[in-house]
């Protein structure tokens, strides 16, 4: 049987490789997710709490320009620390403090956003406040300009976000995608290993069945197709012996290993078919052991199964290698001698009775002899039936001359050896 696939490793390379598919495609797909949900999070967190953190920023500046510009100029001088509010001429309007709006620099949300344009205006901003000359309309441009370059940065900010947005809705986009690929590969996947047990392990489990439903039903010629995974091809070797040991068994006679009825009668068919082909002639033999119930009576059934098991081995020497001896049924035996002629016939049949005549005998029984009749195709019929009958005729002619004696073909009746006095 060629080298097959065992079923358990098929069925275990198929787990492996479907479950290293799965984790190779459950960790691409978490990797791309994640990738995704950082750029959703710088998007929508980062950049949303810094435009948030700007727009403060701005509302800030602007309530601190109104306030010191109402207080009118020359109040810089009083603003050159940013953290503290020195006291100014009116006491009653004391200058709030820059730091207000300084401070909101340093927010986190702005760690990842380029302020340095904005930290020059703002120290602009303070120098003007500082200067002790500086015009309310100084202060107020210097402020607008703080302003404008916070706006200048939540526009930049907007605008990245407004760029990145097609890129993450294709990003979410592809990875559906990636998804419904992914599940079509293992419905695609799940289809051929199905396709694979089907062919390997269901249908040939399937032939298997038939031949044995056939065996069992009697159809001794019939054959599982050694086919499938290991397990299955094995068990298939196994049915196709099992169903040649039971042909064998049901054409073997169980007592003398001869070709039984059965067999013989296939045989016979064989033989005329051939001869009906092929011009040949073909002659048949029947022996019956002479006065074998007698000898059962005698010595015992043990003592008869040992005289048929002798005379079936005297048969087997006696016969060439291309005859066909076989345990007709009870006492009984035939041999089919294929391409002979009626001489050549009766000599065999004459060295079979006289080798069986000549078995010694066994203790605990006696000397045996056998009976002979013989029929030549086509001469003296040309079906089964017919060459039985002539033979059987010459058996019983034989039994009727004296036993231990071979009749064969009218034209050359032969009569050897001594007839018994009980005959």
């Amino acid at each position: 049987m060629a080298r097959r696939t065992r079923l358990r490793t098929r069925v275990l390379l198929l787990t492996a490789a479907f479950a290293i598919a799965l984790f190779a495609i459950t960790f691409g797909l978490s990797w791309r997710a994640q990738v995704a949900q950082e750029r959703w999070s710088r998007l929508v967190g980062v950049e949303t709490r810094a435009i948030g953190t700007l727009e403060e920023l701005i509302r800030a500046q602007n309530a601190y320009r109104a306030g010191v510009v109402s207080r009118g100029s020359g109040v810089g001088a009083n603003v050159t620390n940013l953290s503290v509010s020195p006291p100014t001429a009116d006491t009653r309007y004391p200058t709030p403090p820059y730091r207000v709006v300084s401070q909101l620099l340093e927010a986190d949300s702005l760690r990842t956003i380029d302020t340095a344009a904005l930290r020059r205006r703002m120290s602009t901003f303070t120098a003007v406040l500082a200067d002790t000359t500086s015009t309310p309309q100084e202060i107020d441009t210097e402020s607008q300009r703080v302003v404008a370059e916070a706006q200048r940065i939540i526009d930049e900010r907007k605008r990245e976000v407004a760029r990145q947005l097609p890129m993450l809705e294709r990003d979410s986009h592809e990875l559906m995608s990636a998804g419904l690929a992914i599940a079509w590969i293992i419905i695609i996947c799940s289809f051929a290993a199905v396709q694979v047990t089907l062919r390997k392990v269901v249908r040939p489990i399937e032939d298997l069945s038939l031949a044995a439903d056939a065996i069992a039903s009697g159809d001794l010629g019939a054959r599982a197709p050694v086919a499938g995974d290991f397990e299955v091809a094995r068990l298939a070797v196994a049915v196709n012996h099992m169903a040649d040991e039971l042909k064998a068994h049901a054409r073997t006679d169980e007592l003398t290993s001869l070709p039984n009825f059965r067999a013989f009668r296939e045989r016979i068919d064989l033989e005329i078919e051939r001869a009906q082909r092929y011009p040949e002639r073909f002659g048949i033999l029947i022996l019956d052991l002479d006065r074998f119930k007698k000898y059962n009576d005698t010595y015992g059934h043990l003592a008869g199964n040992d005289a048929l098991q002798r005379t079936a081995r005297a048969i087997r020497e006696a016969v060439r290698v291309v005859d066909f001896p076989a345990r007709y049924g009870g006492e009984e035996f035939a041999v089919i001698l294929p391409q002979i002629d009626a001489p050549a016939l009766a000599a065999i049949a004459e060295r079979i009775r006289s080798t069986i005549e000549a078995m010694p005998a066994p203790a605990g029984g006696a000397q045996v002899t056998v009976s002979i009749g013989a029929a030549m195709y086509p001469d003296d019929g040309t079906a089964p039936d017919a060459l039985f009958r002539a033979a059987d005729e010459r058996l019983y002619a034989a039994k009727e001359g004296g036993r231990n004696r071979v009749v064969g073909v009218p034209m050359l009746r032969t009569a050897s050896g001594a007839a018994t006095r009980d005959g």
